[in-house]
């Protein structure tokens, strides 16, 4: 049956024919080329996390095969790493000038490692273009979808508290307070000028060559005397003890 365009009138010769000769109205809808799955963006989610990118897909069990691998190469490096490690100096040193089965099979699994890394985001990106040309079927993202995030999120949270935790140590007020130590004709006179860690202070001990007197709950500006031997002659050493039980030598001094 012959068939015209609908615009001018005029017959068509070609059944399927996009566009009229004449008038050149279109004939047939443009064809769309739908975009279901983002190949760059799942060869980006494949780069920070393998087989993140399978999984944007909807494709669990290539996902897992691929963290799989990755993970299981990553785990046997690090065990041949530790068997090095372990190795008698001698072996080492032979080691060094002539290389071992054990380096050999590094090597060959950081290749592997890496080969994985980069096959798995080629993979990703590949599957994603499949999909969008309705060569694959896909119906939602897998369940492991969100798994790398939350890892993600735990490394972070580790990361956070091994700071602030480790730094603690640093943030906490400097133990430091002081003393003096002056003559008196025969007396020696030890006065307590404090510090920043006044607070933390439990005790002082203080003598001539030994820390042999107890000073308890000092506060700043109080003294004590200590009957001294020559001018020049006296070794006078006071020490703080804090409220954690940690001690410091505070005034180590001739007089």
């Amino acid at each position: 049956m012959q068939k015209y365009c609908p615009a001018c009138g005029i017959p068509l010769y070609f059944e399927n024919q996009a566009v009229c000769p004449n008038c050149g109205e279109r004939l047939r809808p443009l064809l769309v080329h739908k975009i279901i799955r983002n190949p760059y963006l799942a060869l980006i989610l494949s780069f920070f996390f393998v087989g993140w990118g399978q999984w944007y897909n909807g494709k669990t069990g290539a996902g897992l095969k691929f963290f799989g691998a990755f993970l299981g190469s990553g785990l046997l490096i690090y065990f041949l790493t530790q068997i090095a490690s372990n190795q008698p100096l001698t072996a080492q040193f032979v080691a060094s000038s002539q290389p071992t089965t054990t380096q050999f099979l590094l090597i060959l699994l950081i290749a592997l490692m890496i080969g994985i890394w980069v096959y798995g985001m080629y993979d990703a990106y590949q599957n994603a273009e499949r999909i969008n040309r309705n060569k694959e079927i896909f119906t939602k993202k897998s369940a492991l979808f969100c798994l790398p995030v939350i890892v993600f999120v735990l490394i972070v949270a580790a990361i956070i508290s091994v700071f602030f935790f480790g730094m603690g140590k640093y943030l906490e007020p400097a133990k430091v307070v002081t003393a003096t130590a002056t003559r008196q004709g025969d007396n020696i006179i030890i006065a307590y000028t404090g510090g920043p860690a006044h607070n933390l202070v439990s005790k002082l001990n203080y003598g001539i060559g030994l820390t042999d007197h107890e000073w308890n709950s000092p506060q700043v500006g109080e003294k004590v005397i200590l009957k001294g031997d020559m001018p020049g002659k006296d070794h006078v050493i006071v020490s703080v003890i804090f409220t954690d039980g940690s001690e410091k030598v505070i005034l180590d001094t001739i007089v």
